[in-house]
């Protein structure tokens, strides 16, 4: 009786696997604001990168240069986006002009770039699917002209 509990026991582990973690880790370059860097780290969405419901990491950190590294600790693999802006100014917002252009440095994964409306999920989205991973983005600091 004792082996064929054991043997239940063993066949349930082997089929019913811990689902996959990833150590997550975001490079960011073309730095070249001052004030602190908000990143967050989004699960597949409709409305991002405003969903704060789908946010999975959040993160605050200062950059002293033009390349920047933040480890985001463990993620589930799957398919995620990440969404960043630089607060220049402190207010704790990205603050916006005509059109709700950013006034202030900002960034998508996938490097996205906008250019007639908004991102959005599938356009920045990545997918995690090594037990380490590194995202890189680059700072996007002006959409007239500058880096």
């Amino acid at each position: 009786m004792k082996i064929v509990v054991v043997i239940s026991m063993t066949i349930s582990m082997l089929c019913f696997k811990a689902e996959d973690k990833a150590s997550l880790k975001l490079v960011i370059t073309n730095v070249t604001k001052q004030g602190k860097i908000y990143v967050a780290v989004h699960k597949p969405n409709n409305k991002f990168p405003d969903g704060d419901d789908k946010i999975v990491k959040r993160l605050t950190g200062t950059c002293n240069s033009a390349t920047c590294v933040f480890d985001l600790g463990e993620v589930m693999y799957g398919d995620y986006a990440i969404a960043i802006y630089q607060d220049e100014n402190g207010n704790g917002k990205l603050d916006t002009g005509a059109f709700g252009v950013p006034k202030e440095p900002f960034a998508f994964s996938n490097n996205f770039k906008p250019r007639f409306g908004g991102p959005d999920f599938e356009k920045c989205k990545f997918t995690v699917n090594q037990t380490e991973q590194t995202v890189n983005i680059e700072m996007i600091n002006s959409l007239f002209g500058g880096k």
